[in-house]
Formats: C-alpha cells, sequence, structure tokens
C-alpha cells in the first residue's frame, strides 16, 4: 500500500485474506486510510454492535466505509466484500448459509445446486441490459449493524459509476400506526421504465410457486375422513426477515442503494431486498428447502409414520396434527432464522397467510381487520394488495379480481396518475362491497376445497 499526497492506493486482492475481526480494529492498512482521512482512532465501537442508540448514524463507519468507497479498485463491490467478511478462504457473505450441510442433509432435495450455489455464490442479478444498470430509515441501520449492507456519505457511493438511489418508503405493518411500527419498502419500481425492477431479467429467475392457501383445508378434510371423532390441531410459524437471509454479489449490490432521509449518507444493500421484484422467487429456493426437510421427515399419528405434512407460503408456515421441530428452519437460515415471537402454540383456531381458519367449524373467513382495511385505502395498488389473499379460496370472486388487476395495469401503462372510474369499475368495487365486506359474510365451508391443486405464484 502506498499512502502519497493526502491519497491511499491498493487493490482489492491485499483485502481479502484479512481475517474480519483483524480487518476492522488492527489492521495498518485501516489505521493508515484512517489517518489520510482524519478518522479518529481507536475505533473500538466501529463495525461492532452499538452501545447506544440503533437510529443514529455511526458517523465513525460512516466515514471510514466512505474512504473505502472511493480506492482504486476497491468501489463499493470491494467495501461489501470486506464488510461481509468475504475472504479467498471463504467466500459467503452470509455465513448463516453453509453449503456443506445443505448437501448432507437436502441430498434429494431438486433444487439442491441453486441453493447451494445462492449460498456460496450469492444472487447474481441478470438485467436486461448491462448499460443501463451502470448509469430516516429504520430498517437500513438494523440491517448495518447486522453485517447486511454498508453506510458511506452520498459524495463517496456516487464516484462509483455502478451506483444506483432509489427511494424508501415506510408503510404501516399489521394494522398498527406508522408512529409504532412499519415496514420499509425499497421503491425499486421508479421511476417507471428505468428502474431496477424495470431492468430486471425475470426470465432468469428461480421458480416462485407455493402450496394454495386451500391445501390446508384439503389436509383437514383428509384427516378428517382417516381419524374420525379425533381433534385437529394446526402450529405456525414463519421464517424470521425471510428476503434478508438471501445475499447479493457485491458486484451488484450497487444496484440497491439509497439516501437516507434529511442526511447526505447513503445505503448500500447487500441482501435481496424487500421490494426488489425478484427476491420472491431467489428466496423461494431457500424456503422451500426448509419445506423439502420437512416432508422428507417422518412424523407419526396414532402410532403410523407417514410422511410429514407441512404447508408453507413464502415465510408463513403451518403443520397439521404432526409433532413439530425446528431443524428444517437452522438448517437452511441458521439459528437467527426462527422467529421465536412468531412460534404459537397448537390450536383449533389460528391465523394464517391473511386468512382465519376455524377447524372444529370447518370454515374460512376474512380477518374483520382486512375488511376495515379496505374501507381506508385510497390507492388501487393498495386494494389490490388487500384482496389478493381472497381470490383463492373465494372462487367466485377470480374474474372481478382479473378485472381489478387489468385496470391497474392499465394504468401503469398509461403513465396517468390516478385510476378513472368507470361505470364498469363502479360496479365491480360495488359487488366486493355487498357481497365480500359487510359484516355479514360468515366466510365460506373448508368442503369447496376438497381436493388436490398444484402450486400457484408467491
Amino acid at each position: 500500500m502506498d499512502i502519497a499526497g493526502g491519497s491511499a492506493q491498493t487493490t482489492s486482492r491485499d483485502f481479502t485474506s484479512w481475517p474480519m475481526p483483524h480487518i476492522l480494529t488492527q489492521h495498518p492498512i485501516l489505521l493508515a486510510l484512517a489517518a489520510v482521512n482524519d478518522i479518529p482512532f481507536p475505533v473500538d465501537t466501529a463495525f461492532l454492535q452499538p452501545t447506544g442508540d440503533n437510529l443514529s448514524i455511526p458517523a465513525v463507519d460512516v466515514a471510514l466505509l466512505s474512504a473505502f468507497v472511493q480506492l482504486p479498485d476497491i468501489g463499493i463491490d470491494g467495501t461489501l466484500r470486506i464488510f461481509r467478511g468475504q475472504t479467498s478462504r471463504d467466500q459467503r457473505p452470509n455465513k448463516d448459509l453453509r453449503p456443506e450441510l445443505y448437501r448432507l442433509h437436502l441430498a434429494s432435495y431438486p433444487d439442491l445446486d441453486r441453493l447451494c450455489n445462492i449460498a456460496a455464490d450469492r444472487v447474481i442479478p441478470h438485467w436486461t441490459s448491462s448499460s443501463l444498470r451502470v448509469g430516516r430509515n429504520r430498517r437500513g441501520f438494523n440491517d448495518y449493524y447486522k453485517g447486511r449492507c454498508i453506510l458511506a456519505t452520498m459524495a463517496a457511493l456516487s464516484s462509483d459509476p455502478s451506483f444506483h438511489s432509489s427511494a424508501f418508503a415506510l408503510v404501516p405493518k399489521q394494522d398498527k400506526p406508522i408512529s409504532e411500527d412499519g415496514r420499509t419498502i425499497h421503491d425499486l419500481s421508479a421511476p417507471v421504465g428505468f428502474s431496477v425492477n424495470d431492468i430486471t431479467d425475470a426470465s432468469f429467475t428461480p421458480d416462485a410457486r407455493w402450496d394454495p392457501y386451500v391445501s390446508i383445508s384439503s389436509r383437514v378434510l383428509e384427516l378428517r375422513r382417516r381419524y374420525p371423532g379425533y381433534a385437529i390441531y394446526a402450529l405456525g410459524a414463519d421464517i424470521a426477515e425471510a428476503f434478508l437471509h438471501i445475499p447479493v454479489h457485491s458486484r451488484h449490490a450497487s444496484a440497491f442503494g439509497g439516501t437516507i432521509p434529511r442526511s447526505q449518507v447513503g445505503i448500500v444493500s447487500g441482501i435481496a431486498v424487500f421490494g426488489w421484484t425478484a427476491s420472491p422467487r431467489y428466496f423461494t429456493v431457500a424456503g422451500k428447502a426448509a419445506r423439502h426437510y420437512q416432508r422428507t421427515c417422518a412424523s407419526y399419528v396414532l402410532g403410523f409414520p407417514e410422511p410429514f405434512w407441512i404447508f408453507q407460503w413464502v415465510d408463513d408456515i403451518v403443520i397439521i396434527e404432526s409433532a413439530v421441530s425446528r431443524d428444517a428452519i437452522n438448517l437452511v437460515f441458521g439459528s437467527e432464522g426462527w422467529h421465536e415471537g412468531k412460534f404459537r402454540a397448537w390450536s383449533q383456531c389460528f391465523h394464517a397467510v391473511g386468512i382465519d381458519w376455524n377447524f372444529p367449524e370447518s370454515n374460512i373467513t376474512i380477518p374483520q381487520r382486512k375488511i376495515a382495511k379496505t374501507k381506508r385505502v385510497q390507492r388501487l395498488d393498495s386494494l389490490v394488495g388487500v384482496l389478493r389473499h381472497i381470490v383463492t379460496f373465494i372462487p367466485i370472486a377470480k374474474p372481478f379480481m382479473q378485472r381489478l388487476i387489468a385496470f391497474q395495469l392499465a394504468t401503469k401503462t398509461s403513465g396517468r396518475t390516478g385510476t378513472p372510474m368507470t361505470e364498469s369499475l363502479q360496479l365491480d368495487l360495488k359487488w366486493w362491497d355487498q357481497l365480500i365486506f359487510q359484516n355479514e359474510f360468515a366466510g365460506v365451508p373448508m368442503t369447496l376445497f376438497d381436493r388436490e391443486l398444484p402450486e400457484v405464484d408467491g
């Protein structure tokens, strides 16, 4: 390394063999880089779990990472690799993903090779055109302290020609006020025609089909026939921070950048962020591996072994009348993949995939909070999002939903702001209101779905 004239010069090869804790606090190159850029040392708290407010911008970390980003031959790609502890001996950006265990325990999983590649080599996005690519966030800080993204000044990030900044939005989560909780969305669909989602080539992404919701009904009815008189129970759980376990190749991470509001600090995500059109598809590979692991085990019902039955829709998991272990989640996603707060007790009435299930009454209902939410939404996009669960278990609603989506797509294609209220759209909305979202609507019986159905898109 040469430090002269106020600049530091090195190559990315110098960094790949550094052990992660050593590089962050002791390496002489790091010390010299800090001295050149007037960064105070020792930085005992840099890159470590903060002792103060998680919502505060870590100024020392930002200064140091900004200096790294501006180094020749390092940039965003090399900085993210350093931050994630990727070395010549271990290229994995997420150390909880373990290909050697997948090959040992998931040998029969059809998508095993892709799963191991995601863990070992990262998700590599496919773009429709490489030339197009060159061109207060609470979630962001949390991801930073978990080693999922880097923070640097916008000036430093913008010096990398591959950096692309997209806006963030905070939307309500589980009908709680924004002041209490919210979901940070990286708006990768704007601007229309030039966004990250627009230039993502979806034809190269994995299949994203999951179990249809009504397979839960089919399972309940099957058990009723086989074991009449016995109570049927379900156990629900979910995978914590589902998409955030899937790392993106450092060379492409600069596409997932943004600016922290009311600051000059930017963020570059190293994960398959929520809001990227390909995220659900890449997560599917890992999510289905957890499902496959469970299904290839055996459960015991009344003393007789049979395949383990499990329902999964993205990060929602339901086990019906079988003992459950945490092995599948821990195997695929590591110890942080299991959401202790979402591990629910065995129950005959439960909520899953946005729907209320009642086994004793054998019916499925729409939660009243979902019904109330439709009366508050102002945007067609939001309405479609709220109604999407309903189509699966109310067959008559499917053509009405298709028309709503057609209006939605036509509005997006035209570039208009707002949705014109045509007579047919008004009649469709009136149908939804009168026949579905009145308080008298009591749901539908599970017997309507007593058949095997193929997987559906998630």
